[in-house]
């Protein structure tokens, strides 16, 4: 049995992607070499490794078990090409990132940017999903690393502390309790506007709700935080955002913030990665930046 690099990196790239079309286009290859890649993987290994849902690839059982070791494989060969480099050598390359909403449209972004302009022959690319699917996104090795709003308790991920963030408790300038510090029951019975199920935000507001019996009624839901602040400006109900998303409209005074007694708010955000998983020289190098870029804990 002779497994070729070439094989192992068609094979992660179609795990990634999905699509054989993308995987080519990922590895500036052609799509029937690649689909012949695949092949002459799956024939030596004798082993289908994936199934077909529509017009996507999904890993099987049998695909599961080969792409860890075959990520592994390949980032020893960069470990490899990278220890016997020529001293000085500039980073470059590729880091696949995975964010949920508001790391990703608030702290992400421009880090990415600014990591690229310095390091010009890098390529960050961030996928912004909740915390539910960033997590996905690690667990299937599409991401090199996520950073998430919420809990991960997959015993297959490392979750390390990242940054600190607070959620704010929002409504309508005009509403009644705009600019007030109220206690809990004022709230009861008041009809919210919220994020999605898996979202991190709303499962630590849930969370910290749910322990002072504020019982929120959800009226509304939406997945983006710009959807929700043009809700609650239009009298939908309240919100609750980070502070992050909120800065612009509370200086404009378009959105007002009311004090919950006792409602603490305050998350810490996560970075994760899968344990079977080794960072990049690249990723390693984004970590260290974004931790003085954005002054991240440790």
């Amino acid at each position: 049995m002779r497994i070729t690099l070439k094989q192992l990196a068609v094979f992660e790239a179609v795990a990634r992607s999905g699509q054989v079309a993308k995987a080519a286009e990922m590895l500036s290859l052609s799509s029937p070499a690649t689909s012949m890649a695949l092949s002459e993987l799956e024939k030596q290994l004798d082993a289908r490794l994936f199934e077909r849902i529509g017009n996507r690839l999904r890993l099987n059982s049998q695909g599961s078990l080969l792409l860890p070791l075959a990520t592994q494989a390949l980032q020893k060969i960069d470990q490899i090409e990278h220890a016997f480099s020529p001293a000085g050598t500039e980073l470059g390359g590729n880091l696949n990132v995975s964010a949920s909403s508001t790391i990703g449209n608030y702290l992400l972004a421009k880090s990415a940017v600014a990591f690229c302009q310095q390091y010009t022959n890098t390529l960050v690319n961030v996928d912004i999903e909740n915390s539910q699917k960033v997590i996905n996104s690690v667990l299937e090795f599409r991401s090199e690393m996520g950073f998430i709003e919420g809990q991960c308790l997959d015993s297959r991920i490392a979750v390390e502390a990242w940054h600190r963030d607070k959620l704010l408790v929002f409504c309508h300038p005009a509403h009644p309790l705009a600019g007030k510090t109220v206690a809990p029951s004022e709230l009861s019975g008041m009809p919210w506007v919220m994020r999605e199920e898996g979202s991190g935000t709303r499962d630590c507001f849930v969370s910290a709700a749910n322990a002072l019996d504020m019982q929120p009624q959800e009226k509304f839901r939406f997945s983006t935080p710009d959807a929700i602040k043009q809700a609650v400006k239009q009298g939908a109900g309240l919100g609750v955002l980070s502070e992050l998303t909120l800065e612009k409209e509370l200086i404009r005074k378009e959105l007002s913030v009311i004090e919950v007694e006792g409602l603490g708010l305050e998350r810490q955000f996560y970075r994760i990665h899968h344990k079977s998983r080794h960072f990049t020289p690249v990723g390693l190098a984004f970590i260290d930046f974004c931790r003085t870029f954005l002054n991240t804990e440790h």
